[in-house]
């Protein structure tokens, strides 16, 4: 079946109440409607200024004229055979439009041929002729898309940009309307083309941040660090895909997309990094990085396990480690040493060698190749060179209290002049001299600065949601889990770009992830899951997702774009007395029940909240499936608090 998925054709942003910039020409009558358009964008490269003024006339007319009948209820969508148009109104006197076209099916007709050969099928011919042109006709889907999860896709994106660049009021008020439509360019253009209209509208992505299923036990560690974290700033964890807040960061209501956009900085397969290096037998082993130095979160290589390929097929030599080269195929002035005589002796002590053996005309020869350590230091960074010299003088060390000398190899025989005159004369480097005050695993196992990250939203008050301020959230990653900090006071010192008030808050974090790690693994250890019946195997399991103030709980891997729980929500829009609605499919006979309400609070008020239930059960009844909706409600930890 050739079936063409949903489009966009144009989305545009405009405000009614915006007059011309300038004196305006005596001829141009349209210069005053083309003042309102803010922003727009078209599937066709090229629109001409008429088409443009037209989509937006008609899409003000309409709403103007919804406006007549009931002014606080104006029209948000209107439907044809072949396009939807969708009108939201995020600010006051601002308007985003988008004009879309359905899913469609090309249609194909029987034609049957003389004799008793197949049918053919054929697309319907236009006119008559010696050149008939061929136009496809479609069958249109109607139910391919859905109007409110189109808007709350709009609002979506609204919220993202009023997050990362502020509200379209304040930007307009503080900046003026140019750099208004240079933002809204920069931002939706990218977004309209990106909107995915076929698998976007997941139900549980319009409802809000997912809560950690054990956030009951987990939310109190963050209060009890609260009097620890810089005064006035309100703490949350994230371990994607699950949000852990603190009591202070639910009772400030920030939008969705803050706890979204902080999961774009976590990098995938993050892992903890380490402030030391790994010492043994006076190997240095570096450590990996998933994604980067290791892909795929392979275990790193080590001296034991050589890598299958390297670089220009030589194998990795570590410190101390003989590997045979004979192998590697090097021509003759690069044997380094071959046929030399050259042992070591007492004062060759205090250098550090490598031994590798050499190709010989009957058996297998070594020869050691010094190494200059300070050379090793200057390429290193200041700030690793007293961890590499005293991992190599440890190792070093060791070595030479174990067998005496720190060679620990012998030198082959041969003619010494076959050596490169560069590499005659090793520079002997005392070890002694780069030994540093404190141990080497002192020096390693240091407590190292915690510093923060940062980045910059733009975020408001409940009660002024349109005064969009700009604030910086500090945030900090341990292993795959991020702690941000939000209302920290940012004044720093001219020398340290880092705030005061996060000076020695780093300490502080680092427990608080490391508790709430331990207490994660706890619970995971201490789970004694048994293996299920086979009934429960057999049985299809229901689904459902509890929302309140923007978090939401719900059964392992929930997922549902069902167009039945779509339909109950805006029905429950429309009438706000609608509490309930049951609906059951065709084909497959499955329940689908969207409820409002939590409960009831002592005084007879209703719990603010949502639950959506899928029951996959043929042979359940409505009964049946009202005590499962009571179940859920009941054991939904969203009700209090």
């Amino acid at each position: 079946m050739n079936r063409i998925p949903p489009s966009l054709l144009y989305l545009t942003i405009y405000n009614p109440s915006l007059r011309p910039r300038g004196p305006i020409p005596e001829d141009d009558e349209d210069a005053e409607e083309q003042a309102h358009i803010l922003f727009y964008t078209s599937q066709e490269r090229a629109v001409s200024r008429d088409r443009m003024l037209r989509q937006v006339g008609l899409a003000k007319a309409l709403v103007n004229f919804s406006e007549m009948f009931n002014a606080n209820d104006p029209c948000n969508s209107v439907h044809s055979q072949s396009k939807r148009m969708i009108m939201v109104s995020p600010e006051p006197d601002f308007w985003i439009h988008a004009g879309i076209e359905v899913a469609k099916v090309l249609r194909t007709t029987p034609d049957k041929g003389k004799g008793k050969g197949k049918e053919k099928t054929r697309i319907p011919e236009k006119g008559k002729g010696k050149e008939t042109t061929t136009e496809p006709v479609y069958d249109f889907l109607e139910g391919s898309v859905l109007d409110i999860a189109l808007k709350q896709d709009i609002l979506r994106g609204y919220d993202q940009f009023k997050l990362t660049h502020g509200s379209f009021t304040y930007i307009l008020s503080t900046i003026g309307q140019q750099a208004l439509e240079l933002q809204l360019e920069r931002f939706f253009t990218v977004w309209a083309w990106t909107w995915n209209l076929e698998d976007g509208h997941d139900l549980k992505e319009h409802l809000g941040n997912s809560l950690h299923p054990r956030f009951r036990s987990l939310t109190p560690i963050l209060d009890k660090y609260a009097p620890d974290l810089p005064s006035g700033s309100t703490s949350v964890v994230l371990s994607p895909p699950y949000v852990i807040p603190s009591s202070s960061y639910t009772n400030m209501q920030y939008p969705t997309l803050l706890a979204r956009h902080l999961f774009s900085l976590i990098p995938r397969n993050h892992t903890p990094t380490s402030n030391s290096a790994d010492v043994s037998d006076g190997t240095i082993k570096a450590k990996s990085t998933p994604g980067l130095d290791n892909p795929g979160g392979q275990e790193p290589l080590t001296a034991q396990e050589p890598p299958s390929s390297t670089f220009l097929g030589i194998p990795a030599v570590s410190v101390g480690v003989e590997m045979d080269v004979r192998k590697w195929n090097w021509p003759g002035y690069l044997t380094f040493g071959r046929g030399s005589n050259r042992r070591s002796g007492p004062e060759d002590k205090g250098k550090l060698s490598t031994s590798v053996d050499q190709p010989g005309p009957e058996d297998s020869r070594t020869t050691v190749a010094n190494v200059d350590t300070s050379a090793l230091e200057d390429a290193m960074s200041s700030d690793n060179k007293s961890v590499l010299s005293s991992a190599i003088s440890n190792g070093s060390q060791a070595e030479s209290r174990e067998s005496g000398d720190i060679s620990g190899s012998t030198s082959p025989t041969g003619d010494e002049s076959e050596f490169p005159k560069q590499l005659q004369s090793p520079v002997n480097v005392d070890l002694a001299s780069l030994t540093p005050t404190t141990s080497p695993l002192e020096e390693i196992s240091r407590p190292y600065s915690v510093r923060f990250a940062s980045t910059t939203v733009h975020l408001s008050d409940p009660e002024t949601p349109l005064l969009t301020l700009r604030q910086k959230v500090y945030y900090i990653l341990h292993a795959h889990i991020m702690l941000a900090l939000i209302g920290v006071n940012d004044e720093a010192d001219p020398e340290n770009p880092e705030p005061l008030a996060l000076r020695d808050t780093g300490t502080v974090a680092m427990k608080l992830l490391e508790e709430i790690e331990d207490t994660l693994n706890n619970d995971v250890t201490k789970s004694t899951d048994t293996l299920p019946s086979a009934t429960k195997i057999l049985q299809p399991t229901d689904s459902h997702i509890v929302s309140r103030a923007n978090f939401t709980v719900s059964s392992p891997a929930f997922a549902s774009k069902s167009g039945h729980l779509y339909n109950a929500r805006e029905i429950q829009a429309i009438d706000p007395e609608i509490l309930e609605v049951f609906s059951r499919g065709q084909n497959p006979q499955h329940w689908h029940i969207a409820r409002r309400g939590l409960g009831y609070k002592e005084d007879g008020t209703l719990i603010d909240g949502e639950v959506f239930l899928e029951v996959f059960r043929k042979e359940a009844s409505l009964s049946d499936v009202d005590n499962v909706l009571a179940g859920v409600v009941r054991k939904c930890e969203l009700t209090e608090g």
